[in-house]
């Protein structure tokens, strides 16, 4: 394993450290938890942005507790730090995602606060310079985020990964300005959990989405900040992990109706979009403009899809990437020939490669939420391309129990950097044509599109997750499944016979399979032998690309239609019972229950009625 090649389990472990809940409370720790950050960061290894930003939350906040020793350890961490891809250093930091973007700003910003008289070691850069770079890019990033929305859409890891370190700009930032933009943007992270959470559990169609979160809420990244936000009777959290800077803030209250949102089990649909597709792109930024259109394509990781290739190789050269695991392969393509002549995109057209179905483009979701289940679909995302972490569909029932389909995919590459997405229940490899209303979901999954370079083997079949021996009463037919979690129903109906891989895995081989999910309950449905004999005795058809049931049509990447009338899966900004806005709106207003705010990002204006 090369030094800078880190395991997963090893980037993705303690970011924070016990004793920081200690520090809070004003009592002396072992200080070794912090040397411990301090030597990751030091190493540059991916990640090392994590511990960087609780060092700064430490040495800001608990200053007084520590020993003068370590404040000067600190001290010479946050001094010698690479803070952006233009600075001195080969490493295999990632700094581009969406969340690392945030994350490196903030650090860059507040360090260049603390210490604005001093000479950064590595940029040769004073604190006061720092500071002014950052805040740019930092304005930059939280503008985005209100225009366009999300691009790692309804991610319950990563959204960990934004809140902490909006938390610190609204605790430290200097500037009115960043402060109260940090807070807005943290409004509507809260607002999507409080909308999108079933039992706790944030639990719905995501850009970016892994495994262990999927089938167990309990493991999301985003668990302990839902309990600290919205459920009083918690107070066991975990500060190793760096939502530790939002359960320590001391300045941001989640607003009231925010909270009061989080409670309502009233039946609902709600609609929203988040990001923007690669042809978009071009009409909202100059993508050829490295600050601004290529930090865009590359918070949406997109490296090599025909729109974004010639950006990415500029960037590759300016920044002198070559040795970052990420992305030396980019070496392969890196001709002055191809660039001279502009060939680059026709390249990507030829090898096709499955590469770009890493990039993360717009959502249009709908999630249907009742007091008994809670289902959501991204609707029509890029159905037969490639995928990489994109979660299309999940429905969540009583007892934490997970159901969604995928299309097995294989990881592009082999090394540690990049070899855990797309796999066997992470993301697809390729996207299926995936729709919803109210409580049914309809996709048709069809693997016989071309091959892509480097594209492993594409297994013929899809499959869903379904944890029998978590239900209460399962039902298991030819080509359906029926399951009963309390007083909650849920079907699934396959267009092949099923077949049954192990406890949890339904398989349905073929090019072109097709699943309905239909989730109920007593109250809507009577027994659970009424919901099977309802759904057994309901049509299904699936010829010609075109699947229909019930009520409703899909033909694969053309027509949809429920009730005969074609439904447009193009979304404004959001489309809920609490709040409604085109995309780019100017303000926002979220109501429920006599409870307002009011949020209006370019005026810095949050005020809660």
């Amino acid at each position: 394993m090369e030094e800078k090649d880190l395991n997963m389990t090893i980037k993705m472990g303690a970011k924070s450290f016990a004793g920081i809940k200690d520090l809070d409370e004003g009592r002396p720790i072992d200080e070794k938890q912090i040397e411990d950050l301090c030597q990751f960061a030091d190493a540059r290894f991916d990640c090392a942005d994590f511990r960087v930003l609780i060092l700064i939350k430490t040495i800001y906040a608990y200053s007084d507790c520590l020993t003068a020793d370590t404040k000067a350890r600190i001290k010479k961490t946050l001094l010698d730090f690479k803070y952006w891809m233009d600075e001195p250093g080969d490493d295999s930091m990632c700094f581009w995602s969406e969340n690392h973007q945030l994350i490196f700003h903030t650090c860059e910003y507040l360090a260049g606060l603390l210490y604005p008289g001093e000479i950064f070691t590595n940029s040769h850069m004073t604190g006061k310079e720092h500071v002014e770079k950052a805040k740019k890019k930092l304005l930059l990033w939280l503008e985005n985020k209100w225009t366009y929305g999300f691009i790692e859409w309804h991610s319950n890891t990563y959204y960990e990964e934004d809140i902490a370190p909006l938390a610190l700009l609204v605790d430290y930032a200097l500037e009115e300005e960043i402060g109260i933009k940090s807070q807005i943007i943290l409004d509507l992270l809260l607002l999507e959990l409080a909308m999108y959470s079933y039992d706790g559990f944030f639990s719905v169609t995501s850009g970016r989405c892994y495994e262990a979160q999927k089938k167990d809420g309990n493991r999301q990244d985003t668990r302990d900040i839902y309990r600290y936000a919205f459920d009083s009777s918690s107070d066991d959290f975990d500060y190793t992990r760096i939502s530790s800077a939002f359960i320590l803030s001391k300045k941001y209250k989640v607003p009231k109706v925010i909270k009061a949102i989080a409670s309502d089990q009233n039946p609902k649909v709600m609609k929203d979009s988040m990001g923007l597709n690669l042809q978009e792109l071009k009409h909202e930024m100059d993508i050829k403009d490295i600050d601004r259109g290529g930090a865009y394509l590359w918070q949406m990781e997109a490296f090599t899809n025909v729109e974004s290739i010639e950006t990415t190789i500029d960037m590759f050269n300016h920044y002198k990437m070559y040795q970052n695991v990420f992305l030396k392969d980019l070496k392969m393509i890196n001709s002055k020939l191809l660039r001279k002549l502009r060939l680059l995109p026709l390249l990507v057209r030829v090898l096709n490669p499955s590469t770009q179905g890493v990039a993360i483009q717009r959502s249009n979701s709908y999630t249907y939420k009742t007091k008994d289940f809670m289902l959501s679909t991204s609707m029509r995302y890029h159905p037969g391309e490639f995928g990489d972490q994109q979660h299309i569909w999940h429905a969540v029932l009583p007892n934490n129990i997970h159901v969604f389909a995928t299309h097995p995919g294989a990881p592009f590459f082999d090394d540690n950097a990049r070899n855990f997405s797309p796999s066997y229940w992470v993301g697809n490899g390729i996207l299926p044509d995936a729709v919803q209303h109210e409580n049914v979901h309809m996709s048709i999954y069809k693997c016989d599109q071309r091959k892509g370079f480097l594209e492993r083997s594409r297994p013929q079949m899809s499959h869903v997750y379904f944890p029998k021996s978590h239900f209460n009463e399962v039902v298991i037919k030819e080509k359906a499944v029926f399951g009963r979690s309390g007083e909650t129903y849920i079907a699934l109906l396959g267009v092949h016979p099923l077949e049954y891989n192990n406890e949890d895995e339904i398989i349905q081989r073929g090019a072109v399979t097709a699943w309905i999910c239909e989730l109920s309950s007593k109250d809507e449905a009577g027994s659970f032998e009424e919901f099977i004999t309802q759904i057994m005795t309901a049509q299904v058809t699936f010829a010609g690309n075109i699947l229909t049931y019930k009520n409703q049509a899909l033909t694969y990447k053309k027509a949809y239609q429920v009730d005969g009338v074609l439904v447009n899966a193009e979304y404004d900004r959001f489309d809920t019972p609490y709040v409604k806005a085109k995309r780019k709106a100017d303000q926002l207003n979220i109501a429920h229950n006599g409870l307002k705010l009011h949020l209006d990002f370019n005026r810095l204006k949050r005020e809660e009625h």
